[in-house]
């Protein structure tokens, strides 16, 4: 298969998207028609592309001997791509449903079409030009999807996004600019692809530079104390938050990061290094950070939010360690966390779609009205605390057998450790209180009216439930395949 490929399914959604802007605002059936069909096509192209992936290199632009816009797929970037395409058929089915009551349908599936070119353009990318192209891109495009509502909650949470990642784009740019005179407009290459002419610079101005990206990367990653923008922007209907908090903007915040660390800087350059040490502090703060603060929050999409916060540190982290056994269990727990939340928040959105509750002191009983949402809320929250042999469990164990034999290691395993223990307890606080609310409730009377959505909601989160399952139960390819990517093989 040529490189040419590459490009369509980032054009696909482009096009589409201007269709679904033009279409007559009535015309919600066509809409619904037009947006799923768009996604699936798009999706079943994509994963094409991944099984025949092509070996060589598709130029878009030359702006100098260093600097091109260029698509390639390696093992990183099919991972990404597979995670994203896997996860947006059953978020726009969900959404068909869910954007019923918020309105302004025509908007969201445009916006919405268009961020699924734009996410796959980062996993796509060839070199740090074209990632941080794309990455700023992104920005641009779920902006409106976090403005949605249009309300004064929604215009203070767009500011807050919008401020949070002009911040980290200036930092990122930096680095960008610094790396182009090195040789970081070739293509990403593990063990990393800066030249020989880096020699010249002191290391503890590469060390400074890498730390910035990592700062900078770290804004949509929601690294403390630049994860402000992540609560905040729960405001934004469920489809939105979910693709946030599982899928897009978190996930491509991470991915830079794996990229600027084992693909440009390269762990020879910084293992053993202050970086390395100022960016394990800051992770394993931030995972315990994000699950206290998820387990103080009684509004349950914040509380979810908080969770994310958490979890995508133990991406870093495993990353961060720097040793092809971190980085294994960092893409493990990437693509499993993916599943997990996701499910959480379609869960917590159905529970707002049919009841209007959003706090879980608003929740007790709800499980006898609801039983299938809770019964998925139940199995992608207990994959997420990690018990075996559930998705979450996978990852976690090969993340901390990692940092077992890891410099400073032990910290790494300490905030693991205090964060399951927190996970554990903000997960099934929810689950009790949806299932036992005490003495002399009355049941009938809370869940009067209190009912499952339908299909095109349940579908995707049993969907989601079942894979949860399946991916703690059959994850041994899925380490093989990283192993290898961690060797350099893909």
């Amino acid at each position: 298969m040529t490189a040419l490929f590459l490009l369509l399914p980032i054009l696909i959604p482009f096009i589409a998207a201007l269709g679904l802007a033009s279409m007559r605002p009535r015309s919600r059936t066509r809409l619904a028609l037009v947006a799923g069909t768009v996604a699936t096509a798009n999706t079943l192209f994509t994963l094409l592309i991944v099984r025949n992936a092509p070996a060589d290199t598709l130029t878009l632009l030359r702006l100098s001997p260093r600097l091109s816009f260029a698509l390639h797929l390696d093992g990183l970037g099919a991972t990404f791509a597979v995670i994203v395409a896997l996860l947006w058929v059953p978020t726009t089915l969900y959404a068909l449903e869910y954007m019923k009551h918020e309105g302004r349908e025509k908007a969201f599936f445009a916006w919405f079409t268009l961020t699924y070119g734009v996410v796959l353009g980062i996993a796509f990318s060839a070199n740090l030009l074209t990632l941080y192209f794309f990455y700023e891109l992104m920005t641009l495009t779920t902006l409106p999807l976090v403005m949605h509502a249009m309300d004064d909650r929604a215009r203070a949470a767009g500011k807050k996004y919008l401020t949070y990642s002009v911040g980290g784009a200036s930092c990122a740019f930096v680095v960008l600019v610094f790396t182009a005179l090195h040789g970081a407009g070739a293509p990403f290459a593990m063990g990393g692809n800066l030249d020989d002419t880096v020699l010249a610079v002191p290391r503890n101005t590469l060390l400074t530079l890498y730390f910035l990206g990592f700062l900078g990367f770290g804004v949509k990653a929601a690294v403390f104390p630049f994860h402000g923008w992540l609560p905040a922007a729960s405001v934004a209907p469920t489809p939105v938050t979910a693709l946030l908090h599982a899928v897009a903007v978190v996930k491509g915040g991470v991915f830079a990061i794996i990229r600027l660390t084992h693909f440009v800087f390269g762990p020879g350059l910084l293992l053993g290094s202050w970086a390395q040490t100022a960016a394990l502090a800051l992770v394993c703060f931030t995972i315990v950070y994000g699950s206290a603060k998820a387990l103080a929050s009684q509004h349950l999409k914040l509380r979810f939010a908080y969770s994310t916060v958490a979890q995508l540190s133990y991406i870093l982290l495993g990353a961060i360690l720097l040793t092809p056994e971190g980085l294994v269990g960092s893409l493990t727990h990437m693509a499993g966390h993916a599943l997990m939340k996701i499910n959480l928040f379609f869960c917590a959105g159905a529970i707002l779609y049919k009841t209007h509750r959003e706090y879980l002191y608003d929740m007790r009983g709800i499980g006898v009205g609801m039983p299938k949402t809770l019964f998925c809320l139940a199995v992608s929250g207990m994959a997420l605390a990690g018990l075996p042999p559930l998705a979450g469990f996978v990852g976690k164990w090969q993340i901390g057998t990692a940092a077992a034999t890891a410099p400073y290691g032990y910290i790494g395993i300490a905030a693991l450790m205090l964060s399951a223990l927190l996970t554990v307890l903000y997960i099934f606080s929810v689950l009790g209180i949806a299932t036992m609310p005490g003495r002399n409730f009355d049941f009938d009377a809370a869940n009067k009216g209190v009912e499952d959505p339908n299909i095109l909601m349940t579908g995707p989160m049993f969907t989601l439930a079942i894979a949860a399952i399946l991916y703690g139960l059959y994850s041994e390819s899925v380490l093989r395949f990283f192993g290898r990517i961690a060797a350099g093989l893909l």
